[in-house]
């Protein structure tokens, strides 16, 4: 017994001592909200200057996007492309956030907010003017930076009704 006693009566300190050690600090979510409101700030600046490299580089590199009325885009190439047509010259785009919120670990957020979009009619008639919803979700790199990992956006325009077919 008293063998057993030698080597288990240090145990409750152990214990002790590991209960006790200091955790890894919570996120400050306040702040970490505040920083992907600035670099989404930044992001829709960057989309109204009309910057194609700029705008697909607030993307990570597995970033995948999820734009209305097409197929998704999984890769930078399909992001560049899916980007290409609404950053024409003569398209006027820019987005605004509503909620930000990040997780309890600080590393993983989401927000979403409305998108304005101008567009020349390819027909020739007035301007193509479309509002919308957008929603993000964001990860921290390892490098600290915040990268969107997740992009989707669609219009609030409803679908125009079919045409009647006659009988």
């Amino acid at each position: 017994m008293a063998w057993t006693y030698r080597y288990f009566a240090p145990l409750p300190l152990l214990m002790l001592a590991v209960s006790c050690a200091t955790s890894p600090a919570p996120a400050d979510r306040a702040t970490e909200e505040a920083a992907i409101r600035a670099i989404d700030e930044q992001w829709s600046a960057t989309a109204a200057k009309n910057d194609l490299d700029g705008t697909v580089g607030f993307y990570s590199d597995d970033a995948v996007v999820l734009p209305a009325n097409a197929p998704i885009a999984t890769d930078k190439k399909s992001i560049r492309d899916a980007w290409a047509g609404l950053l024409a010259p003569t398209v006027k785009l820019s987005w605004k956030v509503s909620k930000v919120e990040v997780a309890k670990s600080g590393d993983l957020g989401y927000l979403y907010g409305t998108y304005a979009l101008s567009m020349p009619d390819p027909k020739g008639g007035p301007a193509v003017e479309d509002k919308g919803k957008m929603v993000e979700i964001w990860k921290k790199q390892s490098d600290g930076k915040w990268k969107c990992i997740v992009d989707t956006f669609n219009s609030d325009i409803p679908v125009p009704a079919p045409a009647e077919t006659k009988k």
